[in-house]
């Protein structure tokens, strides 16, 4: 099997809901191999993120939820996944303001449904 060209690692990036790709590639200096490889591990540590989040709300431990939130925030803004960045940073703010109820829950189904879209398209477009 030979190794995929730099135009399709490429279209392979471009299929990743939210993927803002030249941020990422600006990230790793320009190598798209090191992006794939780094997304791939997103992909493995945070594709449970959002039923984490929610078991740490549901059992009482919002400081978890917030460090949780941040940590992802980092992590996708520095691969350049701007949309799970925006929403890990509003359910961030949300969790340090002390937000409950539906207006948490709300940020945290989109949270879900944004990370949970992405990490589908990594496992199916990176392997």
């Amino acid at each position: 099997m030979t190794d995929p060209t730099a135009e399709e690692r490429q279209t392979a990036l471009a299929r990743i809901p939210g993927l803002a790709l030249e941020v990422g590639l600006q990230t790793v200096g320009g190598r798209e191999e090191s992006l794939i490889r780094l997304v791939r591990r997103y992909e493995e540590l945070h594709a449970e993120d959002g039923q984490k989040l929610t078991s740490d709300i549901s059992a009482g431990r919002p400081g978890e939820a917030q460090n949780l939130a941040h940590a992802v925030k980092g992590a996708a803004g520095f691969l350049g996944l701007v949309q799970i960045q925006a929403v890990a940073a509003e359910l961030e703010a949300a969790l340090r303001e002390g937000a409950t109820g539906a207006p948490l829950e709300a940020i945290l189904m989109r949270f879900d449904q944004e990370n949970s879209r992405a990490c589908g398209a990594i496992r199916a477009h990176l392997g």
